[in-house]
């Protein structure tokens, strides 16, 4: 506690020893000259997060089903204008909040005028405001760390947390989750400087807000006002549950009054408002909305998380804050002795709260816990910035030997996964693979002559050299996992005569959003009598595809309606969200 306690002028320990490779030096020396002015972190950060999640950006088919979700709800709002909807097929009118869908229908609409060819069935278009949401939440970071340590470990912090596996999927879906990271990094960043500056101050008798603090306060209600308007109703729940924690250890809320902010509230009141505007008064549906949206049929829903009992959070954290989970376990000890530092104090607060209440709801949802991985990064880059981490026991420090466990987990299920189903492997994903297990190893075998920073480092360079080969070669190349552009594909190849225009394309039985934002006009989503109605009621440019558990039903309605069929080759993939093997037939009027 007293390494946390003696302010910002304690140094750390050497950062590494000249027996060292001379890559991992290279990898500190490029560090230490981002470090040195904030322009220069700010880019380093950027680079890092490109980086990071570049790969497989634009290769990874539409993942289901919530990144395909959102992004068919905002294609549907650019086909039809409609801003105020968020709702698919037969579903109840939904009410999430409006600002992801507006972001990525504007993405795809600037698309569309300057040419993108079919810019609306282009995935990648939807995750764009995710990436920039991503180096928004990795820059906030870095900026909420900078009231707590130097500049240093505040991009340590920062790259810790560009570097998770967590980022690193929110980043490459088309959702809000990464958005709320962000926003939350930049309200608990705001309300810390304000805690801090309260504790400085507390013995004062005459207090007046300054001008910075005023800065800081309309931060936070307008990072609240973009987070409400982006990802819902949530979001207070991140930060009233930290203050709260706060207020009752303390004993205070004086810190809270240096929050106040009339202009942030307008903001918020402008939010709420015109949020209940669009609800309310926003234009009616009109009848080819109606038609097309009925046709469409029944989406399947939302992904609602899984059953668990608690603790299931804590195990997921090793993955999901994956090469820092095993940092973040070696510092616990020496941040929980440090609990009544105030800075210390504040970012705990950031942490605990919610995490207790996520693991004792029965649902877990592991985006529900990201929000507070920029306090844990900055937790650990505290720890290690004070020299708490010098690895005294050497027994704690055999923790970070997960670092080439789980990515030797990972490596080896991206390759048998692609060994498995689709009998094949990927030869320039091997050296990769490898080089970066090979890293892992150096990092967890080294620390003790590298230091606790120099092997993050090492570690999060071997994360970045092993997840281009997994996220760029192995993984957009399991065919049986993308079903979707299999199915586009051969809708496409569907022979139509002259003049008989698009082909109209029927799904019965597995019915993914991923289908209805690839092809070029909405599918039907169909049981098996029905496709075959459907098959009956139109002309000879119509398929479908039904699946196996549905052919029976459309076999028996074929033969009763007297409908002639041609069946066509079988579509064989894998159902990674029902874990079952999936076989579609299409079939075409005979």
């Amino acid at each position: 506690m007293k390494s946390f306690a003696a302010g910002r002028k304690a140094r750390s320990a050497p950062l590494y020893s000249p027996r060292g490779p001379r890559l991992p030096d290279r990898i500190v020396e490029l560090f230490d000259a981002c470090c040195r002015t904030d322009r220069r972190a700010c880019l380093f950060l950027v680079g890092l997060c490109l980086v990071a999640l570049l790969p497989g950006f634009f290769s990874i088919p539409p993942v289901d089903r919530d990144g395909a979700r959102f992004a068919l709800i905002s294609r549907h709002m650019v086909e039809t204008g409609n801003l105020t909807e968020t709702r698919l097929g037969w579903e109840a009118k939904r009410t999430q909040a409006l600002g992801l869908h507006w972001l990525q229908a504007g993405v795809v609409k600037a698309a569309e005028l300057v040419g993108v060819p079919e810019a609306p069935t282009r995935i990648w278009l939807y995750r764009v405001p995710s990436l920039a949401a991503a180096i928004g939440a990795v820059l906030l970071t870095f900026w909420a760390a900078l009231a707590f340590t130097h500049r240093r470990a505040a991009v340590l912090a920062a790259s810790l947390l560009a570097s998770s596996v967590a980022l690193g999927v929110g980043g490459r879906l088309a959702v809000a989750e990464v958005f709320l990271v962000g926003s939350v990094a930049a309200m608990m960043g705001a309300m810390g400087r304000l805690y801090l500056a309260e504790r400085q101050s507390r013995d004062a008798g005459d207090w007046r807000q300054s001008s910075h603090e005023a800065r800081l306060a309309l931060i936070f209600w307008s990072a609240l006002a973009f987070s409400l308007f982006t990802k819902g109703l949530a979001t207070p729940l991140y930060v009233v549950l930290p203050l709260l924690a706060l207020v009752a250890v303390d004993r205070s809320a004086l810190f809270l009054r240096r929050a106040r902010s009339y202009s942030g509230l307008a903001v918020m009141l402008v939010v709420a408002i015109g949020w209940f505007l669009l609800r309310r008064y926003g234009p009616a549906e009109t009848q080819a909305e109606f038609v097309v949206r009925t046709l469409l049929g029944p989406v399947a829903g939302e992904y609602q998380g899984f059953a668990g009992l608690p603790g299931v959070y804590l195990l997921l954290f090793f993955v999901l804050f994956w090469p820092a989970a095993p940092l973040a376990a070696l510092a616990f000890p020496i941040v929980w002795k440090a609990r009544r530092v105030g800075r210390v104090r504040f970012l705990l607060a950031w942490v605990v709260p919610v995490w207790l209440l996520f693991e004792i709801l029965p649902t877990k949802v592991p985006a529900y816990v990201a929000p507070t991985l920029p306090a844990i990064a900055i937790l650990i880059a505290l720890a290690v910035e004070r020299g708490a981490l010098a690895l005294g026991n050497m027994r704690l420090a055999r923790v970070l030997w997960l670092w080439p466990l789980i990515g030797a987990v990972i490596a080896v299920g991206a390759l048998l996964g692609m060994a498995m189903f689709d009998q094949t492997t990927s030869v320039l994903a091997w050296p990769l693979l490898l080089l970066g297990f090979f890293a892992l190893v150096i990092a967890a075998a080294s620390v003790r002559d590298y230091g606790v920073e120099k092997s993050a480092l090492v570690a999060i360079a071997g994360m970045l050299v092993s997840g281009f080969g997994v996220m760029q070669l192995v993984l957009p190349n399991i065919d049986s996992f993308w079903l979707a552009p299999r199915v586009a594909a051969a809708a496409a190849r569907e022979p139509c005569g002259a003049g008989a225009g698009p082909i109209e394309v029927g799904i019965a039985g597995f019915n993914e959003p991923s289908f209805a934002l690839l092809l070029p006009d909405a599918p039907r989503f169909l049981d098996g009598a029905a496709a075959a109605d459907f098959l009956k009621g139109g002309g000879a440019c119509r398929v479908v595809f039904v699946e196996r558990r549905q052919e029976p039903r459309f076999a028996r309605r074929a033969e009763a309606i007297g409908l002639r069929i041609q069946r066509g080759a079988d579509l064989r993939g894998f159902d990674y969200n029902g874990l079952r093997e999936v076989r579609l037939a299409p079939y075409r009027p005979g």
